[in-house]
Formats: C-alpha cells, sequence, structure tokens
C-alpha cells in the first residue's frame, strides 16, 4: 500500500465523509431526485472503502438497496421536473449491487436485482443488457447446482 492509499482510505477520512455525506443525503430527504444522486454519491464512498473499512460493504448492499426500493419515486420525480428529458440510464444502485453479489456468489441476490432493472427497464452500456446478464447468472447458477 503507498503512502497516498493510507492516507486516502484512512479511517479518519471515512469517518468524515461519511458523516458529511449522510448529512447531505438527511438535507434532501424530501427530493427523491436529489436523494438519488446522494445515494450515488453514498453508493461511490462505500464502494471505495470496501477493501479498507470493515463496515463498508453492508452499508453499500444497505444504500444500493434503499434506491432500489425507492427507485420508483425517482423515476416520477424526474418526469415530473424533467418532461422532455430521458432518464439516466444505468444507475449505480443496480449495477454495484448485482456485481457485488456476483463476485461474493450470491447468484439468487444477484439474477433478483437483474430482475428488478429489468422491470425498470434500465438499460446498460452493454450489448444484450441485463435480459442477457440474467441469462447468463442463470446458467452459472445451474451449473453450479448440477455440480454440487
Amino acid at each position: 500500500m503507498s503512502l497516498i492509499d493510507h492516507v486516502w482510505f484512512s479511517s479518519e477520512n471515512y469517518d468524515y465523509g461519511e458523516e458529511y455525506l449522510i448529512q447531505k443525503t438527511e438535507e434532501v430527504l424530501h427530493d427523491p431526485c436529489e436523494l438519488h444522486f446522494m445515494y450515488e454519491s453514498l453508493i461511490i464512498f462505500y464502494n471505495n472503502y470496501l477493501y479498507y473499512q470493515s463496515d463498508a460493504a453492508e452499508k453499500l448492499v444497505m444504500v444500493c438497496r434503499l434506491d432500489i426500493e425507492f427507485y420508483f419515486r425517482f423515476i416520477d420525480a424526474w418526469r415530473a421536473r424533467y418532461r422532455n428529458e430521458r432518464l439516466p440510464i444505468d444507475p449505480l444502485s443496480f449495477k454495484t449491487l448485482w456485481r457485488f453479489y456476483e463476485t461474493r456468489g450470491l447468484l439468487y441476490e444477484a439474477i433478483d436485482i437483474c430482475y428488478a432493472a429489468i422491470e425498470y427497464e434500465i438499460q446498460d452500456y452493454t450489448q444484450g443488457g441485463y435480459v442477457e446478464r440474467v441469462a447468463r447468472l442463470e446458467r452459472r447458477l445451474e451449473e453450479y447446482l448440477k455440480n454440487s
């Protein structure tokens, strides 16, 4: 670990950064658009600390799940505010959480997140998108179950 990594990912920076982001999140609880983007900031923050802070993974999952659970409010608020603009594509909460689950071998959970993304008609930057990802995860799960 370099000196920069040690300084940047210190527990002092973690505590301060987390406190700051949570405070900013609480300030926008009434605005689903701003709340979604604050959740994305928290997702980036916790994702950066996954290997440096023992509670970052648990908090990352919690924030992703909150954003996914209330994503319909973001969509409604976005459409009301920006009537002629497309929704931002590929929200971090879906992408981060399915990857988190997949890398830990939690394939059922990863598949559930992908199905939620499909239900919201979320597009990502890959060919086949979430539909293809679900098929790949289901094949992987099938293979795992067959060999266990």
